[in-house]
C-alpha cells in the first residue's frame, strides 16, 4: 500500500511525541482508537466514492447472507449541486450486483462529474453486506478499495487525523477525499453541498504538513462538503509537490516532496461540522437532527499505471 500509516491520535501528543501508529494496530484494541469498518465482516450501509471525469467508477455490492436483501443505492452528484439519483435492488443470497456509476437502472446522465454512493441494506440480517469500488482513470492507473461503513462510538473533545503519504514509484498526483452524510435512516442518507466537516482552524489547532524530517509547515482550514472543485469540495490535493489529480485546490500551500525528503504526512484536527441545510440542522441554534457521519479516502498515483486508494478513515459524529 502506499499509504502504510494512518492513525488517529491526540493533537497534544503528535506535537509532543511526533507519534505516528500503524492502522491495524488499533483493530479491537479499545473503543478511542478504533478503525474504519472495512467492510469484509458485513454492514448495513456502504459508502464509496465514484468519478467519471476522464474517468470510470465501478461499484461493487455482495449479499453474504442466505437471505434475500433490498438495497436502496443513492448516489449524490456533486458535479451538479449534489443532486440525488437512487434506485432499489434485491440481492438474492449470494448475490453479487456490479454497478457501472455511467449505466445505472434509470439510465441517469452521471458521465463527467463526480461524487459519492451510498448503498443501504433494510431487510435481511443485520451485517449482510460488504462492497468495494474502483475508480479507472483513461490513463490507465486505478484506484480500488473497500467500501467504507461508519460506526458509532463516543467522540472525544476533538480528533486529529494522519495521512501519510510518499513519492514510491513516482507519485505525483492525490486525492485526499471527504465525505459528509446525514443518517436519515435504516433506508436513506442525505448529503447536501450545504453539509460539510471542517479540519484545522487558524490559530488553536492548525492543520500541519510534515516533510520525511518532520519539519512542519502550517496549512489552511479545509472543509470537505459535496461540491466538485472550489474550497470546500469533496476532492482535495495535498501540496503543491503531490497536487489533486483533477486540478482541484490542495490542502497545503506548500512543496514537500523534494530531492532530500520523499515521504510527508498531514496532521488534520477535526474542528465542527459545516450545515447552512435546514433539512439537516436548525440553522439558528445549530442542532442537528440527525446523526452525521464523515467518510474518507486517500488515493496517490503517478498517472501512468500505478495507483492506491486507501481508506483515511470514517467516523460518527453523533449529534454533537
Amino acid at each position: 500500500m502506499l499509504q502504510d500509516i494512518i492513525s488517529k491520535i491526540k493533537y497534544s501528543l503528535v506535537l509532543a511525541l511526533m507519534l505516528v501508529v500503524p492502522m491495524q494496530a488499533f483493530a479491537g484494541s479499545s473503543a478511542f482508537f478504533e478503525p474504519i469498518d472495512q467492510t469484509d465482516t458485513g454492514v448495513d450501509r456502504l459508502v464509496n466514492f465514484y468519478d467519471t471525469i476522464g474517468r470510470s467508477t465501478f461499484i461493487q455490492v455482495t449479499n453474504t447472507s442466505d437471505d434475500f436483501v433490498d438495497i436502496h443505492v443513492q448516489v449524490w452528484n456533486a458535479s451538479e449541486n449534489c443532486n440525488e439519483v437512487d434506485f432499489f435492488d434485491l440481492l438474492t443470497p449470494g448475490d453479487t450486483n456490479i454497478y457501472d456509476v455511467e449505466n445505472l437502472p434509470g439510465n441517469p446522465s452521471l458521465s463527467g462529474t463526480t461524487g459519492f454512493v451510498t448503498v443501504s441494506a433494510f431487510s435481511g440480517p443485520s451485517g449482510s453486506i460488504i462492497g468495494m469500488f474502483r475508480v479507472i482513470d483513461d490513463s490507465g492507473y486505478e484506484y480500488r478499495t473497500n467500501a467504507a461503513d461508519t460506526e458509532f462510538f463516543d467522540f472525544d473533545d476533538f480528533a486529529d487525523y494522519v495521512l501519510n503519504f510518499n513519492d514510491v514509484n513516482g507519485n505525483n498526483l492525490s486525492d485526499v477525499v471527504g465525505l459528509t452524510y446525514a443518517s436519515i435512516d435504516s433506508i436513506q442518507t442525505f448529503a447536501s453541498p450545504n453539509l460539510g466537516t471542517q479540519f484545522g482552524e487558524s490559530i488553536s489547532f492548525q492543520n500541519f504538513i510534515f516533510d520525511a524530517n518532520e519539519f512542519p509547515i502550517s496549512c489552511s482550514p479545509a472543509i470537505f462538503a459535496c461540491v466538485e472543485g472550489g474550497p470546500t469540495s469533496l476532492n482535495k490535493g495535498i501540496d503543491n509537490s503531490i497536487p489533486n489529480s483533477q486540478g482541484y485546490p490542495r490542502i497545503c500551500n506548500a512543496s514537500i516532496l523534494n530531492e532530500g525528503n520523499n515521504a510527508g504526512w498531514l496532521l488534520l484536527p477535526f474542528i465542527t461540522h459545516v450545515c447552512t441545510d435546514p433539512t439537516v440542522c436548525d440553522t439558528t441554534t445549530g442542532e442537528f437532527f440527525f446523526d452525521v457521519f464523515f467518510v474518507g479516502y486517500l488515493g496517490l498515483n503517478n498517472g501512468n499505471g500505478t495507483g492506491s486508494m486507501d481508506s483515511w478513515w470514517g467516523v460518527s459524529f453523533e449529534l454533537l
